[in-house]
């Protein structure tokens, strides 16, 4: 009899919970297919079988926060007698799991994926179900592909919307020949792209064809919705592994390092115009702020260290690490030695985690070990914030939108893109003049388009 454990996933995860089960007991299971989904406090994982065979049982329910390398399934044939049970409980009782003693001593060897949410708006409760139920990982689907449920069938019990309707319905979306104007417009309208027939002998959905359809649909389709009220009630919701870990740090790094803010507004009209010139790739603005920090960095290597109670680290590589929102907090993926790196193989290494995210490909590797991170609101229409600095580094670049205002510039007014920057700065490493020479630097290298 295999015994399945929960894996270990770096040393910052201690314990985990299972948020599903993708088998259930007497079904068959093959070798590194993913038999369990977990919530740990950076992500929600799939994990894979380390055994082919039979699931004869599943010993930790859903929702039941246990250690790493717990036991929590047996596989073995079908005739295979089930060893004795209590061996996997504490104590030989009660409800609480225990790992077996190999557990204590062997990692499980189990390959796990992350399954990362997008910066796209939240998916709102309302589908097109009969009961307007969706599962939870219908609606993290739907989130992460930016899906308007509306739009989907439903295919589970009681008219409830599960994740093979969404991925049908981006595999159905994908497959759609229209211009990316055509797209937008459709987003836009709230049209659902698949329903539009394209006018043209070519095939291909244009504008006009999404606007014939705006034309004639429903007046409530022709303009963006705004969230629908939801009823109010009082409760008490369960802190997930995630949140909990969350608030555990952002509360020791409030209280442990004394922050500091310094702003600046950036005119982007270059970078603007060297971005739109590139003729091989489109870098995102984040890119470019990205490459342009680790630039600052180089200039002020003390933004990038870190402190230890007696002693402050410099470090003699930057990571830089980049927040994305999830359905329950944030992650922070991370490009390893960003210094040694071209302005394109940040954009190359930025694509290549996003992707990985997007088919579950991310490991802890992945966002763990950043000495600097910048988070990026921009998407949301967000001017400036200031943001809590990720421990252990000693400082977060808050990024905020980019938008036309009018400045003044040699005595006359003028239109310009202007980005403003925050950087949240740990006093105890970093002194005010620092921030500010750092800050004056990246906003040069910004505005002079120096990447």
């Amino acid at each position: 009899m295999h015994e399945i454990k929960l894996p270990q996933l770096g040393q910052s995860v201690e314990e985990a919970e299972i948020t599903q089960w993708l088998k259930k007991e007497g079904d068959a299971v093959e070798q590194g297919e993913p038999i369990f989904t977990i919530q740990t406090d950076k992500a929600e994982i799939e994990a894979e079988s380390t055994a082919s065979g039979i699931l004869r049982k599943i010993l930790i329910p859903e929702e039941v926060e246990v250690p790493v390398l717990t036991v929590v399934a047996l596989i073995g044939n079908a005739d295979e007698a089930l060893p004795d049970l209590a061996q996997y409980t504490v104590d030989g009782g009660g409800d609480a799991p225990a790992t077996t003693p190999a557990a204590a001593t062997e990692a499980a060897a189990v390959p796990a994926s992350v399954v990362e949410a997008s910066e796209a708006a939240p998916v709102s409760e309302a589908s097109g179900s009969a009961s307007g139920a969706m599962s939870p990982r219908a609606r993290s689907a739907a989130q992460r592909l930016n899906i308007d449920p509306s739009f989907l069938n439903a295919s589970g019990p009681e008219g409830r919307i599960i994740e093979e309707d969404v991925l049908a319905y981006n595999e159905k979306r994908g497959s759609v020949r229209s211009t990316p104007t055509a797209r937008r417009v459709a987003r836009e309208q709230g049209i659902d792209i698949t329903t539009v027939v394209p006018g043209s002998a070519t095939g291909r959905i244009a504008k006009d064809d999404v606007v014939a359809v705006a034309a004639t649909a429903p007046s409530s389709r022709t303009a963006p919705s705004p969230p629908a009220a939801q009823p109010l009630s009082s409760a008490t919701t369960p802190l997930s592994p995630m949140r909990r870990i969350i608030a555990e740090r952002m509360v020791e790094s409030k209280f442990n390092a004394p922050h500091f803010y310094v702003t600046v507004e950036v005119d982007m009209k270059e970078a603007v115009a060297y971005r739109g010139a590139l003729p091989n790739f489109k870098p995102s603005f984040n890119d470019l702020v990205m490459r342009a920090t680790a630039r600052a960095i180089q200039a002020f290597p003390t933004v990038n260290s870190r402190w230890l109670g007696d002693a402050i680290e410099s470090r003699d590589t930057i990571n830089l690490g980049f927040a994305v929102a999830m359905p329950e907090g944030l992650i922070v993926p991370v490009v390893k030695d960003i210094q040694t790196k071209s302005l394109q193989d940040i954009n190359r290494d930025c694509k290549e985690l996003a992707e990985k995210a997007r088919s579950g490909k991310l490991v802890p590797d992945d966002y763990a070990g950043n000495t600097f991170t910048v988070s990026n609101l921009g998407a949301f229409g967000v001017d400036s914030f200031t943001a809590i600095i990720n421990q252990p580094d000693s400082a977060i670049l808050a990024i905020g939108q980019i938008k036309d205002r009018v400045v003044v510039i040699d005595g006359g007014m003028q239109v310009r893109p202007i980005m403003k920057l925050t950087l949240s700065s740990d006093h105890r490493v970093i002194d005010g003049s620092v921030a500010a020479q750092f800050m004056g630097h990246l906003k040069t290298l910004l505005e002079t388009a120096d990447f």
